[in-house]
């Protein structure tokens, strides 16, 4: 109870953080808002393509699932940089030489940057209703939350491997980046594996992107039977390794200096 009560502190503290940079917040749902209207009404005429490959409904509604992950995504792995200012400011090294577990600081960490980007992408999955997007039952909303919050939490484990093992902002950054957007592209958030070429489909099979936003679609769609299993299997393996990794590599390195 003890190790519940340390992560809860600590992704309590995240929060009021996090709440306390409203523009942030506005400028982190600025570009999905803008990816959906401008890019989601500029393929329009894409219908036929994506019909080909077995898609119903128009592009505004094949691009949404992409755009929700495309938020989880860089808000959750954007997340990690409060940690460079914890141990560029002090507060690392206060709470180490406290009884609390450098595991629970690492969980709770992650799961204040899961339920940040899982607000974020419930708030473009609203913005997208408002734009004509429909849902076959809207509480199949509640399996997409409980698949953001997954999903996220296994890329703020990844923000949170190199936020510890980074020596500055710019080596952070850097591999942000690097990560990514290449991830995004490399998934089906955009066009369908099928029209990729055969090799880069390939690529996008291992990435866990790719079964996110095909299960996310299929729910949309009411289709989830069809990849529900898969997909949260591929997203809970996902999560596990990257927490597992997180938690051992911010014991191992968040003392080192920065």
């Amino acid at each position: 109870m003890i190790i519940l009560y340390d992560i809860y502190s600590i992704m309590w503290r995240e929060i009021k953080r996090y709440s306390k940079s409203k523009f942030g917040i506005v400028i982190r749902l600025i570009q999905p808002v803008i990816w959906i209207i401008v890019v989601g009404h500029t393929f329009t005429q894409t219908g036929p393509l994506i019909a080909s490959v077995g898609f119903s409904g128009d592009y505004i509604e094949f691009i949404t699932p992409g755009i929700i992950v495309l938020t989880s995504i860089f808000t959750s792995i954007f997340g990690g940089v409060n940690t460079l200012w914890d141990r560029r400011y002090g507060f690392i090294n206060k709470v180490l030489i406290s009884p609390i577990s450098r595991s629970a600081i690492a969980l709770g960490k992650m799961i204040a940057i899961s339920f940040i980007a899982t607000i974020q992408s419930c708030l473009i999955l609203g913005i997208s209703f408002i734009l004509g997007v429909n849902m076959p039952h809207y509480l199949h909303m509640l399996l997409i939350i409980a698949i953001m919050i997954l999903f996220s939490l296994g890329f703020s484990g990844i923000s949170i491997i190199v936020a510890s093992i980074a020596r500055s902002q710019e080596t952070f950054w850097a591999t942000i980046n690097f990560l990514g957007m290449p991830l995004f592209m490399l998934s089906p958030a955009l066009f369908p594996l099928e029209l990729l070429p055969s090799w880069l489909s390939y690529v996008a099979k291992l990435n866990p992107v790719t079964y996110t936003i095909v299960l996310v679609r299929d729910i949309m769609n009411n289709q989830a039977h069809t990849n529900l299993e898969l997909g949260l299997t591929i997203i809970i393996i996902f999560v596990s390794i990257t927490t597992i990794i997180a938690s051992f590599v911010f014991t191992r390195d968040v003392k080192k200096p920065f």
